[in-house]
């Protein structure tokens, strides 16, 4: 993999490490070559390790299994997604219409929402899904034109897979705002709920790591931690850079590397 132009040393392995997962640690369930070694390297040195993901497809138990068959042990506490950045933005007992997979449908569930099949209803949430079609897509938009708040898991308009870009959650939501003629609310990385529920459990970040500037970078400036890119999932050497990157690398071992120095190689 092309390495990218010379950047600032990266600060010594310490703190917490805030990870993204698709592109970062996998693609698509694939874990990227060395990833496995590379958290196991953080850890050793007492590198507090987070991944925070704005996949909402997954279930917590669905993603925990992914790293373990990455090599990578986890629980739920390691977690942070948009799954649950979104549920925090509805109160219990709402009745919801999720166009979501499993692991928005289990945090709204969780929250105390009432799932729905259709309209009325007082949100829609749309997140990440292969199962969309015209009448799901219709649904939702009925329901917001109706009076439903809407609300956006992530609204990223691509998903790295080893096989290139796909349409992404904000593919998804874009539809919704269209047909809808309504403005979205969204959870996920940059915004302030995945901000908040980062900010309440890990306040001492010290370095978030990511392959899209547009939401790790920006993350990255809410919560006050410098930002790693990573050019392993949608971000190739020689794109724009907004905001620019404190740091660069190939991949995360790459990184970790870099942040180890030569002298921790002897």
């Amino acid at each position: 993999m092309e390495r990218p132009d010379p950047m600032p040393p990266v600060p010594p392995l310490e703190g917490t490490w805030i990870l993204d997962l698709d592109g970062v640690v996998w693609l698509t369930g694939e874990a990227i070559t060395g990833v496995t070694a590379s958290v196991a390297r953080l850890r050793d040195a007492g590198v507090t390790v987070v991944f925070a993901t704005n996949n909402s497809a997954p279930t917590i138990a669905e993603l925990i299994e992914r790293m373990h068959k990455a090599g990578i042990p986890a629980g739920p506490a390691d977690l942070i997604t948009s799954a649950q950045a979104a549920a925090s933005m509805v109160e219990p007992g709402e009745s919801i219409l999720a166009l979501a997979d499993g692991g928005a449908r289990e945090a709204l569930l969780a929250r105390g929402a009432r799932l729905v099949d259709s309209g009325p209803a007082d949100a829609v949430v749309v997140g990440w899904t292969h199962e969309i079609t015209f009448d799901r897509l219709a649904q939702a938009s009925t329901a917001v034109r109706a009076g439903a708040r809407l609300i956006g898991t992530n609204d990223d308009p691509t998903h790295p897979t080893p096989q290139g870009l796909m349409p992404g959650s904000g593919a998804l939501l874009a539809y919704v705002v269209t047909a809808s003629g309504k403005v979205a609310q969204v959870a996920g990385k940059p915004y302030q709920p995945m901000i908040d529920l980062i900010r309440a459990h890990h306040p001492d970040a010290t370095l978030v790591v990511g392959d899209r500037p547009s939401t790790d970078g920006r993350l990255a400036r809410a919560v006050g931690a410098p930002f790693a890119l990573v050019y392993s999932g949608v971000t190739a050497v020689g794109d724009p850079v907004d905001p620019p990157a404190d740091y660069a690398a190939s991949d995360l071992s790459d990184l970790v590397d870099q942040a180890a120095g030569p002298a921790k190689a002897d």
